[in-house]
């Protein structure tokens, strides 16, 4: 996720501000709300006759200043000084020439509010220039006692300081005016510049759904369905090796899913894929997948096995245990929840952990959470669909498999699995990765025993 936040080209530090202190939508029809927004910025960036305007917009969205201090004291009736006034009047240049801009789009759905008279009382002399001072034309006095001044400097200095304490007097008092004016267009500034970050957000996520081949999601009320769906931090990766990422296939029901398949299967990318699109949808984003139906959820489970802490003192199956246990916990609340385990107790021995597994999935199963867990552990009884990462391909190859290109040997694709074994490929891998033959022997030898 942060991979995909700070490859967003946001313009403005008001739409940086704003995408930082979003939080996750829960309610489908918020969310599809926004990716109505979306999918028409998409289009909008798509079409090279556009280009212009929409070059227009953003160059006027790098100059976005973030004036919230500025707003929060015009709301408080405070009197402005020269800087905030220009920062008022610079925004409402700028938001004004995006509104016409997004004429020129035909955007129907930003409706900014329109700040002319904002604009005029600024700007009395009608320049349309990103500057400020109290200008002679707000007072004909002002201005008469501003030329006394000018000619008594070199003739009678000590009048012409008399003088410019009286301007100085008349210009706090234009201030104060002005500021009360401004006082009432406050709420209609406040919401200007936070849609113009809005603005900023939207054609940031829209190029980024352009250039990452990333799809317009769609809520479901039962299941959720990707269709060709892959991690674009790992297929960057893998491109600049020039590798393919491999896309999968996967349907999410209210239940839990038992996930097996080698080491090197791809499941622990795939769980953090799975939770990357979760979190992309109800944040209003494109998806990386051909297609996608996703269930909104109120809270994304995550133990992925990395929360070990030697500063807690807690061993990696202690953390693991407290957050399965949170988890367990969220999933009696009775909250829309999505669970994503990788491998759960692998670090203890195989029949206790066995048994968490199957006690695990279980729970899940009672309280209808969907969920994906991994595991390399065999016999797994607990009420759950299974999937079988396909792994290593078998058969004649053109090529020796070695630990560069041992992924183009791999299937990522996910096969339902009904039965009760897992995948033992992990020798094989092994022997491939060139680890000692002695070693690879060895365990051959103690795994026949076994069997």
């Amino acid at each position: 996720m942060r991979f995909m936040v700070e490859s967003l080209d946001i313009c403005s530090a008001a739409g940086r501000r704003m995408l930082l202190s979003q939080e996750m939508l829960t309610n489908a029809q918020q969310i599809e709300n926004e990716l109505e927004k979306l999918a028409f910025f998409v289009e909008v960036v798509k079409q090279e006759k556009l280009a212009i305007p929409v070059e227009a917009i953003r160059h006027d969205l790098q100059q976005l200043r973030d004036i919230q201090g500025t707003l929060a004291n015009l709301s408080a009736a405070k009197v402005l000084d020269d800087i905030g006034l220009f920062e008022i009047k610079h925004f409402c240049l700028l938001s004004e020439s995006v509104r016409l801009n997004l004429e020129m789009l035909d955007c129907n759905l930003v409706d900014l509010p329109l700040l002319q008279e904002v604009i005029a009382l600024l700007d009395p002399e009608n320049q349309k220039l990103p500057q400020f001072y109290i200008y002679p034309a707000y007072s004909q006095e002002l201005a008469e006692l501003r030329k006394q001044q000018q000619n008594l400097m070199a003739e009678n200095p000590g009048q012409a300081e008399i003088v410019r304490q009286k301007c100085l007097v008349l210009e706090d008092n234009i201030r104060q005016k002005l500021s009360i004016n401004l006082f009432s267009e406050t709420a209609g500034l406040m919401q200007a510049h936070e849609m113009l970050a809005a603005i900023d957000i939207l054609f940031a996520k829209a190029i980024q759904a352009v250039q990452n081949d990333l799809s317009r999601p769609h809520t479901s009320a039962e299941n959720t369905r990707y269709i060709q769906l892959f991690n674009p931090w790992v297929k960057k990766m893998l491109e600049q090796q020039q590798k393919a990422f491999q896309p999968v296939d996967i349907t999410i029901e209210p239940l839990p899913c038992l996930i097996t398949g080698a080491n090197m299967g791809g499941k622990t990318v795939l769980l953090k894929t799975v939770a990357l699109a979760q979190y992309l949808f109800q944040f209003g984003f494109y998806v990386p997948a051909k297609e996608a139906s996703i269930v909104p959820v109120d809270e994304i489970l995550i133990n992925m096995g990395d929360d070990q802490s030697e500063l807690n003192g807690l061993s990696s199956f202690a953390a693991e245990m407290l957050n399965i246990n949170k988890m367990l916990r969220a999933a009696r609340t009775g909250k829309k929840l999505l669970a994503l385990v990788d491998e759960p107790a692998r670090t203890t021995n195989p029949a206790e952990g066995r048994a968490i597994v199957n006690a695990l999935v279980t729970l899940l199963a009672q309280s209808c959470i969907p969920s994906l867990v991994t595991t390399h552990y065999s016999n797994i009884k607990a009420p759950c669909r299974k999937l079988r990462v396909k792994g290593m391909l078998t058969g004649e190859f053109n090529e020796k498999i070695t630990v560069n290109n041992i992924n183009n040997y791999m299937d990522y694709s996910l096969l339902e699995h009904d039965a009760d074994d897992v995948p033992l490929e992990a020798l094989r891998i092994a022997s491939i990765l060139g680890v000692e033959d002695e070693l690879i022997q060895l365990a051959a030898q103690f795994l026949k025993q076994n069997s």
